[in-house]
């Protein structure tokens, strides 16, 4: 099958399997799931924007409007997921849990862990063997983040979990497995070390595995059966985006360079644009604002917006650019509300029209708020990405400052939270339910509430 790509590209792509690239985010609730529910990384649809009318206290630190405390056996950057009355993340422990004492890789273990959303109890822990060699942790890549990355997916009815090179787990709500899949053990140039998380498309678990065999995997969510692989992608750790609906639905993935449009049934390009994300590699997913997708990240500082739609096949990069300029972040997803676009990195805020892409306005924190560090370290530094609720942006960094900033074109900061308590890595997403927030540490699940 030849795909209407650049010849950079199309050197690379090759199809394997039943089907062509399906590489798609489910917008529709599934199985069991409810509206308060939060079924992967950054909510149900991908948006990081809690639903209209949920909001979480403004004020909280370790011990003020804390509703629970639970502390978790090991360290990860995952977020947890909210199905029901079950709060599900992952950990490891055993090996590179501590920068200074960092053990051997044989006792490396991996960790699903599910708590009561309601009090925080443990309901179940399913432990499982890594396989190995993993990516050393050293350099500038696995320390930063650990061994539990990627956040768990679900349908309401059952939890897709990924651990790299340890391959696909999916287990029922009360911690059962019911299948597991192999798609690579290999490791990227740079051993970085898995992030990319697990998506739902309908009956297929999408899993992008560029980081261990180069390719992105369809997996048949009821056997965990392979059903194609794409092989010719490197260095994406972002999530794919699902836009539009039912004949006209694409999944849209940024790439270095490029951003593709692809028809989910198929994979061949509905569209595509050559203006990408200037860069070899790309970390920050793409978002949605009304009927322009936005892509951004990497080294360069480049942002493009393209309109969706486009005649089949077409290269859209001149007819369908809405604007093209700097980026708001670079390893972390921005967060799109009312039509402003957030971003927080290097300990400076930057708010900007979504619509134009041009810049609103850029705020220095002052340092008092940036606490033991966290944001002015590098850009590499804060893992976390901004979410919304009730009108605020929250962003939570590494040393473990949250800060809240209200969510319109003026800049404000409304609070700076501290869990000075804690003493680890905070690199999750915060995540809502309820009008709660679950923040996780390297060493705590906390849910804070009023």
């Amino acid at each position: 099958m030849t795909h209407p790509i650049s010849k950079e590209m199309s050197r690379k792509f090759r199809c394997v399997g039943m089907f062509t690239l399906f590489v798609a985010v489910s917008v529709l609730e599934t199985g069991n799931a409810a509206a308060e529910d939060w079924l992967r990384f950054r909510g149900t649809t991908g948006s990081g924007v809690a639903s209209e009318g949920t909001a979480v206290p403004t004020k909280f630190s370790s011990t003020e409007n804390v509703k629970w405390k639970e502390a978790i056996p090991g360290a990860g950057a995952s977020s947890p997921i909210i199905v029901g009355d079950k709060v599900i993340l992952t950990c490891y422990t055993g090996y590179g849990q501590d920068r200074d004492e960092i053990g051997e890789m044989d006792q490396l273990k991996r960790h699903v862990l599910c708590y009561s959303k309601s009090d925080g109890s443990k309901l179940w822990q399913k432990d499982f063997e890594p396989h190995l060699p993993e990516d050393p942790f050293k350099g500038m890549g696995v320390p930063e983040h650990g061994y539990a990355s990627s956040t768990p997916a679900s349908d309401g009815t059952n939890v897709y979990v990924f651990f790299g090179k340890s391959g696909v787990i999916a287990l029922d709500l009360e911690g059962n497995e019911l299948w597991r899949a192999d798609v690579g053990t290999g490791s990227g140039r740079m051993k970085w070390g898995s992030g990319a998380s697990p998506v739902l498309a309908g009956d297929t678990v999408v899993i992008n595995a560029t980081d261990e065999a180069n390719a992105v995997v369809g997996l048949d969510k009821n056997t965990g059966k392979e059903l194609w692989r794409n092989e010719g992608i490197s260095n994406v750790w972002g999530t794919p985006l699902a836009v539009g609906s039912g004949d006209d639905q694409s999944v849209v993935i940024s790439v270095p360079k490029e951003v593709w449009a692809m028809d989910p049934a198929t994979g061949k390009l509905d569209w595509y644009a050559t203006n990408g994300v200037a860069d070899s590699s790309v970390s920050s997913s793409p978002v949605l604002d009304g009927d322009n997708v936005i892509c951004m990240g990497g080294r360069s500082g480049t942002g493009v917006a393209l309109k969706l739609g486009g005649s089949k096949g077409a290269d859209v990069t001149e007819t369908h650019t809405a604007w093209k300029g700097k980026a708001v972040a670079r390893i972390m997803t921005p967060v799109v509300y009312n039509g402003l676009m957030f971003g927080i990195s290097r300990g400076v805020v930057t708010c900007a029209d979504a619509a134009t892409g041009k810049e609103i306005y850029k705020e220095r924190l002052p340092s008092d708020a940036l606490g033991g560090g966290g944001g002015r370290r590098g850009p590499s530094s804060d893992y976390s990405s901004p979410v919304v609720s009730g009108g605020n942006v929250f962003q939570v960094l590494k040393d473990g400052t949250c800060l809240v900033i209200a969510a319109k074109r003026e800049f404000e900061l409304v609070a700076v939270n501290k869990f000075e308590d804690d003493g680890t890595e905070f690199n999750s997403t915060p995540s809502f339910s309820d009008n709660q927030m679950f923040i996780r540490s390297n060493k705590f699940l906390y849910c804070i509430g009023e």
